[in-house]
């Protein structure tokens, strides 16, 4: 992949729902190393909003916490065995996490599933009590 069309995964929309899809894919859950349930929480609370702009910018200031907690080692080794096994585009989310890490495409799409399933549980669990 040539450096201009490098700049398509980190921009383009089509781009953004594959990393979505290869997010989904990942053995990378709530139990893993390095998540921070408070930190998924926060982004949680912005889930349901219309606009965007809210969830990505929680997700950028819980992004370089799950990072340094270790979540960003367990997402790599995660994209790295897609990679390997050859499913498509891993290997570009693969280049884009070693250059951009926490601010990577791949990297901002797990902890944004991460924090749907968190809210999910949150709402189970929720529903639960009310039984």
């Amino acid at each position: 992949m040539t450096d201009s069309l490098h700049g398509l995964w980190l921009t383009s929309g089509v781009r953004a729902a594959q990393a979505e899809a290869l997010a989904g894919s990942l053995d990378v859950g709530l139990g893993s190393p390095g998540v921070c349930p408070m930190c998924l929480s926060l982004v949680a609370t912005e889930l349901d909003r219309p606009d965007g702009r809210a969830v990505a910018g929680r997700i950028t200031m819980v992004a370089s916490t799950l990072w340094a907690e270790g979540l960003g080692e367990v997402v790599r080794d995660a994209v790295e065995r897609k990679a390997l096994s050859g499913v498509a585009d891993a290997a570009d989310a693969l280049r884009d996490l070693e250059a951009r890490s926490f601010r990577s495409a791949i990297f901002r799409a797990v902890v944004r599933r991460l924090a749907r399933e968190l809210e999910a549980d949150m709402r189970r669990a929720y529903l639960a009590l009310l039984n």
